[in-house]
């Protein structure tokens, strides 16, 4: 039984720790723009939102990116312009929220599902 709860420990201690890394990642590259960076220069680096909508006094942003990730998406779950709402699983997507002010300039971000 002790044998079982160390390896269950030390599972959940690696998928802590990955996870964790990736939330790292995200913040090395959103932290520093906090307050500078406006959405156009976002969505150049994680690409185009999913969707945006009216917050209080912020608009949400959705993201879904791969790109602090080197696992390759397969094609049937990549984005596709104009083919209605994105439905990409979170599996394979990083799904995190920014705010940006009415001028655009990104204020905060979270994020929501950091795929393993």
């Amino acid at each position: 039984m002790s044998s079982q709860k160390t390896w269950l420990f030390l599972f959940c201690l690696l998928t802590l720790s990955c996870t964790q890394s990736r939330v790292k990642k995200y913040q090395g590259m959103l932290e520093p723009l906090l307050g500078k960076a406006k959405q156009s220069e976002i969505n150049a680096l994680l690409g185009n939102p999913i969707s945006c909508k009216q917050e209080g006094r912020f608009e949400k942003c959705e993201y879904r990116t791969a790109s602090a990730q080197n696992n390759p998406v397969p094609d049937m779950f990549r984005k596709s312009e104009g083919i209605g709402p994105d439905l990409s699983p979170f599996e394979y997507f990083d799904v995190l929220h920014l705010y940006f002010d009415f001028f655009h300039i990104l204020k905060e971000w979270e994020p929501v599902v950091i795929a393993h």
